[in-house]
């Protein structure tokens, strides 16, 4: 296995083989960190080039990024019925990056490379199949190529779309190819709908001055990334987020309490099934707040008073599955009482292991009928089981 950061992967794919073919275009150069991060996911990555991707780089690069032997060429041994021929359920098909002419081949049903060879026996063979394009904007949009991509996606094919810059259509990034690939192969949450109010709060003291914590919205940030990849439907994230937030998120931003409070009462006319509050949110607000800015050349006294919380409006409001975050120097404590039994589920840790940012910290599940330690581990983990448990749950009452 390959060293890496636990900050940046939820093991997804761990027991999945990722197939992927790579087509001749500049993108291919990001492709061998794909296939490591591909790997640190937790696939097992299998290369095939075509000859014009083993020009722009060499399948000795390839080999070294996926640590199994390179596919350029069929032979008699039928490389390409034979990767697909066994445990297909556990086998995912991916073609990144993914030409004009690679497309334009594989929705006409030509085989005559080994990307498009690659894509005939997955297809047939019934892979989860996904395309990631890159090529220059006018040839994306070419009516033909569009017309191409929607026969793909209507033999349900996954399209990772690239990311527009100027006259080029570039291949979508690392992170959101990953996530793609996750989703393909899981459903815990589809037809779910998830609401994220993550990220620090603020109380505002002047025009430019507030009282905050340490949240980053590093926690929310993982909460939209698995949900995604265990296929929810819709995914809305409130607040803020050091970390950039996919496009597939609708992100609605907040940092005052009563941001955080307008737009979650708006947002829970759309029907969510269930919602995540891990914000860091004031629990009071400034009483002399002042309208211009205050003098820093005089003392001045910062007066508070409590806010309702968030969490009770929000069940003022909604039916569905609430989680609340609780941070506390004690395990044992009472949280449902805490909370005043409000939440359906409380996410229990420490602020004697830092709790914010990208850290491992001790975490327990914690309802009515249920406390269930889940030790210590990274962000990324914890909370793609928190949605995996959450799947399993239909209504109130946890």
């Amino acid at each position: 296995m390959l060293e890496y950061d636990k900050n940046l992967f939820s093991r997804t794919l761990e027991g999945y083989t990722v197939v992927l073919a790579l087509c001749g275009s500049i993108s291919i150069y990001r492709i061998p960190d794909l296939v490591r991060n591909l790997r640190r996911e937790g696939a097992e990555v299998i290369t095939g080039m075509s000859f014009n991707a083993a020009q722009f780089i060499s399948p000795e690069v390839m080999k070294w990024a996926s640590e199994n032997s390179v596919i350029t060429r069929i032979s008699g041994e039928l490389e390409h019925i034979n990767i697909f021929s066994e445990n297909g359920d556990k086998k995912i098909f991916l073609v990144a990056p993914a030409s004009y002419n690679c497309i334009g081949k594989i929705s006409s049903g030509i085989a005559d490379t080994v990307p498009s060879l690659f894509f005939s026996q997955a297809l047939g063979s019934n892979v989860k199949t996904l395309i990631a394009p890159a090529m220059h904007r006018s040839m994306m949009e070419n009516p033909v190529n569009k017309k191409n991509i929607d026969k793909l996606i209507s033999m349900g094919i996954s399209i990772v779309n690239p990311v527009y810059s100027g006259d080029k259509a570039k291949l979508g990034d690392n992170n959101c190819i990953i996530d793609h690939v996750s989703r393909c192969v899981h459903n815990e949450l589809s037809g779910r709908r998830i609401l994220i109010i993550s990220g620090r709060g603020e109380a505002r003291i002047d025009p430019v001055r507030s009282l905050t914590n340490d949240g980053t919205g590093f926690t929310g940030y993982w909460i939209a990334r698995n949900a995604f990849r265990l296929g929810a439907d819709k995914i809305t994230y409130i607040g803020n987020s050091e970390e950039s937030m996919p496009d597939y998120v609708n992100y609605i931003p907040a940092k005052t309490f009563d941001e955080f409070k307008s737009n979650t009462i708006k947002e829970l006319k759309n029907n969510y099934d269930i919602v995540i509050v891990s914000a860091a949110l004031p629990d009071f607000e400034v009483i002399n707040k002042n309208e211009e800015k205050y003098d820093s050349n005089k003392e001045i006294t910062i007066k508070l008073k409590p806010v309702k919380k968030l969490l009770n409006i929000i069940r003022e409001n909604f039916s569905g599955l609430l989680v609340a975050f609780r941070l506390t120097s004690d395990f044992n404590e009472d949280v449902m009482a805490h909370f005043k039994n409000v939440p359906d589920l409380v996410v229990v840790n420490t602020y004697k292991m830092e709790p914010f940012g990208r850290i491992t910290n001790h975490y327990i599940f914690a309802g009515n009928n249920i406390s269930e330690d889940m030790g210590v581990m990274p962000k990324p983990v914890m909370t793609k089981k928190l949605l995996i448990y959450l799947s399993g749950l239909k209504g109130r009452g946890v």
